[in-house]
C-alpha cells in the first residue's frame, strides 16, 4: 500500500472535498476571525511563520501531522541525528548537522573511520580558520612575496551556490583585513566567467580554490585547469603554483596532491556531507575568509539552534515541520505544482536559487525508498527573486497568470544603516525598509483577496483586463534582522523543511542519481566530439540516437 492510499491520506483528501474546496481563502477568513492568525502563524527561534493566508484551516494541520506520525517522522529525525543509514541508496549517513553542532557533544559517540564525528568537524574547523586568519593578515603570500588579495572559489553545484549566496548575503559583516580583499566567484563550465575574470586579476596576488568533493567533476576541472595555465604564465614551476596560489576542499585527498595541490592546503570533506548540504563543511572556507572565523561559526550557531529547534520542538510549533507539511498540502491536495520564493532584501538576492537546488536536488524523486514508483508529486517547481524586482517582472503572472503556485515571502524587519552615514541618509533608509516592508505585506494580501482589496466604487470602475483573482496562497517568514545567525537558522529552517517532506514521500533526499546520469553521459558525448576534431572516422559509428548524431554533425561542419 502506498502512502496516498493510507488511512492518513484519505482522511485529507475528504477533508478536502468538505471543508476547503467550498470556500476561498476570503471566506476561510471571514469564518475564523482575527482568530485566524493566532491559529495559524508560529512565533519561535526568532521568526514568525504566518500560514493563515494559505488555503487551510487547523484541523488540516492537525491531518497533516498524523500523516508525519505515520509516515514514521520521528523515527527519521532519531536517524538523521544519531548517524544511521538515512542516505539509503548510498548507504550512508547525512551529518551535515554535525559539522555545526560546535561545543555539544551530541555527535561524540558517532564514529566515523575510528574518530569521532565530532573530532573529525572540530579539526577541520581549525585548519580552515589557520588558513583563513593567514589570508586575513596579508601573511599568505604569493609566489613573489606579494600577499594574496584576490581568493577565487572554483565549484559548481553544492560547491559554489551556497557559499556563493551566504558571502553575497552578509557582505557588510566582513571582516577588517590588512590588505583590501575579494572573494570572488567561477562556476560556469564554458569559461566565459573565468575567462573575463582573469583579464583584471594578478597572478602573483591571486589565490583559487578547487572545491570539489569527488575532485573529478569536469565543470570545476576545467576552470581549474584554465586557472593553472594562466598562472603558468607567469610562475615558473607547478611547485610554487601549490604552494602559494592553490588550496583544495574535497574527499579524496589523494586526488588534491595528484593534481598538485601539497596536504598543508587541503581541507577534508567527507562522504556524509551532502553537496548541497555542505556550506557548514571547508566547501565554507570563502565565507570564513570574508566573515572571519568568528562569523562564519556565527552562521553555525544560527544553524545549530535550528537544528535543535527541529529536533525538540512539538509538531504543531515546530517551524521546519509546519512549512514542510504546507509544502505537502498545496502539493499534493491543491494541485500547486509551482512555488516561488520571494526574499524582500537585496541581500539575498542569491537565496531563491539556492532553495532551488537544495529542494529540486533533494526531492526531484520519482521512486520510494522501497523501489517503487510513486503515485503522487514529490518537488514542485522552485523560482523567485528578490520580491522588490520581481514585482516588476513576473508578479503580473501571480496576479493574473493562469498557471497554479504558491509563494514564500521572507523578510528582515530591520536594517541597521551604518553609523558612518549621515543622519539624513540614515532617515532615508530607514523609509525605504518601511517602503519594502509595505510592499512585501501588501503583496501577499494582494495575491490572497485581488480585487477585494478595492472599494466598491474602484472595482465596479474596472474593466475585466484590470481584475485580480486573487485566491493564491502564500506563507509569510519574518524575522528581525538579517545577521550571520539568522541566516544560519533560515537555511538550516529550509534544508529540515525538505528533510520532512521526503519522509512524508518515502523518498531519498541525499542522493542525485539523475546529476550523476548527465555526467556519464556527457563523458561519452565530450569523447565523441573529441575523436571527430582529430579526423577518427571511428567516431561515425558511436551509437547516438538520430537528434544527437544531427547535433554533433552540425557542430564539426561549423567548427571547421
Amino acid at each position: 500500500m502506498t502512502v496516498k492510499q493510507s488511512v492518513a491520506w484519505q482522511a485529507l483528501e475528504a477533508h478536502l472535498q468538505k471543508d476547503i474546496l467550498p470556500c476561498s481563502l476570503k471566506q476561510l477568513f471571514n469564518g475564523a476571525g482575527p482568530k485566524r492568525f493566532s491559529d495559524l502563524s508560529i512565533a519561535t527561534q526568532g521568526f514568525l511563520l504566518d500560514l493563515s493566508k494559505q488555503k487551510l484551516t487547523p484541523q488540516t494541520f492537525d491531518l497533516l501531522i498524523g500523516l508525519a506520525q505515520q509516515q514514521g517522522l520521528a523515527q527519521a529525525t532519531e536517524a538523521l541525528y544519531s548517524g544511521g543509514e538515512v542516505n539509503r541508496s548510498e548507504l550512508r549517513p547525512a551529518l551535515h548537522t554535525a559539522l555545526r553542532a560546535g561545543s555539544s557533544d551530541q555527535y561524540s559517540a558517532v564514529q566515523i573511520d575510528g574518530k569521532s564525528v565530532s573530532e573529525l568537524v572540530a579539526e577541520n574547523l581549525l585548519h580552515m580558520e589557520r588558513i583563513a586568519s593567514k589570508i586575513q593578515q596579508g601573511e599568505w603570500l604569493g609566489y613573489s612575496g606579494q600577499p594574496i588579495t584576490t581568493v577565487v572559489n572554483i565549484g559548481v553545484g553544492g560547491s559554489d551556490i551556497g557559499p556563493h549566496m551566504v558571502c553575497h548575503a552578509l557582505d557588510e559583516f566582513r571582516v577588517e583585513t590588512k590588505f583590501p580583499l575579494n572573494v570572488m566567484f567561477v562556476s560556469s563550465m564554458d569559461g566565459s566567467q573565468l575567462a573575463e575574470m582573469l583579464q583584471h586579476l594578478d597572478q602573483g596576488s591571486t589565490l583559487f580554490i578547487v572545491a570539489s568533493k569527488t575532485f573529478t567533476t569536469l565543470d570545476t576541472l576545467a576552470n581549474a585547469q584554465t586557472a593553472r595555465a594562466w598562472l603558468r604564465k607567469k610562475i615558473p614551476s607547478d611547485s610554487l603554483i601549490g604552494q602559494h596560489h592553490l588550496v583544495g576542499c574535497s574527499a579524496f585527498p589523494e586526488r588534491m596532491a595528484d593534481w598538485g595541490i601539497p596536504s598543508e592546503n587541503q581541507i577534508a570533506l567527507w562522504d556524509w556531507v551532502g553537496g548541497r548540504y555542505s556550506l557548514w563543511s571547508g566547501i565554507g572556507l570563502p565565507i570564513a575568509i570574508k566573515l572571519g572565523m568568528g562569523g562564519f561559526k556565527q552562521l553555525l550557531k544560527g544553524a545549530h539552534a535550528m537544528d535543535e529547534h527541529f529536533q525538540s520542538a512539538k509538531l504543531h510549533e515546530n517551524l521546519p515541520v509546519m512549512l514542510a507539511l504546507t509544502g505537502i498540502w498545496n502539493n499534493n491536495f491543491l494541485g500547486l505544482k509551482a512555488h516561488t520564493i520571494l526574499p524582500y532584501d537585496g541581500r539575498l538576492k542569491l537565496l531563491p536559487n539556492y532553495l532551488s537546488q537544495l529542494e529540486m536536488e533533494s526531492n526531484g524523486k520519482s521512486v520510494t525508498n522501497t523501489g517503487e514508483k510513486v503515485d503522487f508529486d514529490t518537488s514542485p517547481v522552485i523560482w523567485g527573486d528578490v520580491g522588490a524586482n520581481a514585482q516588476h517582472a513576473f508578479f503580473q503572472l501571480l496576479h493574473q497568470g493562469t498557471p497554479a503556485y504558491y509563494a514564500d515571502f521572507i523578510v528582515p524587519i530591520k536594517r541597521t544603516a551604518s553609523s558612518e552615514y549621515t543622519k539624513a541618509t540614515r532617515l532615508q533608509l530607514e523609509y525605504q525598509q518601511a517602503l519594502n516592508l509595505a510592499n512585501c505585506v501588501a503583496q501577499s494580501r494582494v495575491l490572497m483577496l485581488g480585487d477585494d482589496v478595492l472599494t466598491w466604487e474602484q472595482s465596479m470602475a474596472a474593466s475585466p483586463d484590470r481584475l485580480y483573482p486573487g485566491n493564491h496562497a502564500s506563507s509569510t517568514l519574518m524575522f528581525d534582522e538579517l545577521t550571520p545567525e539568522s541566516l544560519g537558522a533560515l537555511i538550516a529552517l529550509y534544508e529540515h523543511k525538505v528533510f520532512v517532506q521526503a519522509v512524508v514521500w518515502d523518498i531519498n533526499p541525499f542522493d542525485q542519481w539523475g546529476v550523476e546520469l548527465g555526467k556519464q553521459i556527457a563523458k561519452t558525448t565530450l569523447s565523441a566530439i573529441q575523436k571527430r576534431q582529430a579526423g577518427d572516422a571511428s567516431a561515425e559509428c558511436d551509437e547516438f540516437d538520430a537528434s544527437t548524431e544531427g547535433l554533433l554533425n552540425y557542430m564539426f561542419k561549423h567548427h571547421h
